[in-house]
């Protein structure tokens, strides 16, 4: 019986630690063979120029380029390759960004090897238009209102659209009145944004919230 090729994997993560030992967990599993490491998008997508591997594990949170965004331009300019985001992060409203950005999956760094195995042999055997497959820890994920503010990557997707928005002219300078005006909304929703923002950063006022637009970089 001939040999089945192995599922040729690229990982994706800044905590080499971490992907090295993903990728070692992966090589003690039948049928797969882990043929490079990147310590970020940009150099994912330069090694991507060189090795064209089955499947990429695609860390979320990373610097230089984020996962959403890296894996819009691998599956622009690699579109034969599969995508998979490997995580912490057990939330819904991220599922649904990486799945728009063109991810086949997003697992859990969390799940046992035999797990991540067979999970990825069934993303591999689906491929890019298969269902989204979308791992789940044991309890089903709202964002813990108690997140440390040093996690940053999660605090920021806490924030709607509009509340994001909402942050920008804040920054600017504009009070709760200029905001409603730029915006056609009324004062009192102005506001509420302002209350709903500053609670999922688990921030006490604006000066809070100023600080925390420079030092982490949130627009």
């Amino acid at each position: 019986m001939c040999d089945v090729p192995p599922i040729k994997i690229v990982i994706a993560d800044d905590q080499a630690i971490v992907a090295e030992g993903i990728g070692a967990m992966l090589e003690q599993q039948e049928g797969f063979k882990v043929e490079g490491i990147a310590s970020d998008g940009e150099k994912l997508l330069h090694l991507l120029n060189s090795i064209q591997p089955h499947l990429v594990l695609l860390d979320l949170n990373m610097p230089v380029l984020d996962g959403f965004k890296t894996c819009v331009q691998v599956r622009k300019k690699f579109p034969d390759i599969i995508v998979v985001a490997l995580t912490t992060y057990d939330d819904d409203k991220l599922r649904q960004r990486i799945k728009a950005a063109g991810a086949a999956a997003m697992l859990l760094k969390y799940t046992t090897s035999a797990q991540l195995a067979s999970e990825l042999r069934l993303i591999m055997a689906n491929g890019n238009n298969g269902p989204f497959i979308g791992s789940q820890g044991a309890t089903k994920t709202e964002i813990d209102e108690q997140t440390s503010k040093e996690d940053v990557f999660l605090l920021k997707h806490k924030i709607s659209d509009r509340e994001l928005e909402v942050v920008r002219l804040i920054a600017e300078g504009l009070n709760s009145e200029e905001i409603a005006q730029k915006l056609f909304l009324s004062e009192h929703t102005v506001k509420t944004h302002r209350k709903n923002i500053l609670e999922k950063l688990s921030l006490n006022n604006t000066a809070e919230l100023m600080n925390f637009i420079h030092k982490y970089k949130l627009l």
